[in-house]
């Protein structure tokens, strides 16, 4: 299949192979079709209706708005007796929470360093914070992501900014394993730039070089910097959105 490289190529060959019109896209995700023609012809580079318009059109927004593939999530077959997922009425219940409930043996707590603006799109923090506010993550979800079971080197904190919108909109709460440094292309990072505070994708393009990248590209643009300008704090590998 031909290399799409821009949102265009990939809304046009979205719409194409579902034989949806630019009149009927906009009906399905609620926008004008002015705006819908604008991104089909390549005026417009971006927008933050992305996930309704990949959902309307059955694809990944990641492969939208940066052609990540796959096109589309694989499907996941109804449940049957070979399958992993328990029947309903072995499912487990939700515990209720706070300050003053005991640790079980499979959870830590973290940081919670609520008063820190680290910053996707303008970055802005605050290199003190005394708030002494927790999250809890099970020591087995830590392990999976190679951070320490114990909880020690991640750090949770809210993101600002619109550069990574729509998938971490402004005020989404971020968790960061600042024990893990290794790029690994198309993963989310905090990193510092002369004590400018973002959350971007990361994207290794060269021995030494290093290519800075939004989710909300339209506003925000590529950047391509030096690795020794960039102080990579850590991967973000957990976020947490509220929709009110």
């Amino acid at each position: 299949m031909k290399t799409m490289n821009t949102l265009a190529e990939r809304l046009n060959h979205a719409m194409s192979l579902t034989g949806t019109t630019q009149g009927q896209l906009a009906r399905a995700v609620n926008m004008a079709q002015p705006t819908i023609w604008r991104l089909t012809s390549g005026q417009a580079k971006g927008t933050s209706r992305m996930i309704d318009i990949a959902n309307a059109l059955g694809v990944r927004p990641e492969w939208l708005a940066n052609g990540d593939e796959p096109m589309r999530a694989p499907v996941v077959a109804p449940y049957d007796s070979r399958s992993n997922i328990p029947p309903e009425s072995q499912w487990g219940t939700v515990d209720v929470w706070d300050s003053h409930t005991p640790l079980r043996d499979d959870e830590v707590e973290v940081p919670f360093l609520k008063d820190i603006e680290f910053a996707c799109g303008t970055g802005r923090i605050m290199n003190e914070d005394h708030n002494g506010f927790k999250l809890r993550f099970s020591k087995s979800t830590l392990r999976r992501v190679g951070a320490n079971s114990d909880g020690s080197g991640v750090l949770c904190f809210p993101a600002k900014g619109d550069s990574m919108e729509p998938f971490i909109p402004d005020g989404t709460t971020v968790a960061v394993n600042t024990n893990d440094k290794r790029i690994i292309d198309g993963k989310i990072y905090a990193i510092s730039q002369n004590g400018w505070n973002r959350i971007k994708l990361l994207y290794q393009v060269g021995p030494d070089t290093v290519s800075i990248r939004s989710y909300n590209s339209a506003e925000h643009p590529v950047e391509e910097k030096s690795l020794s300008d960039v102080d990579i704090i850590g991967r973000v590998f957990w976020w947490a959105v509220l929709d009110y």
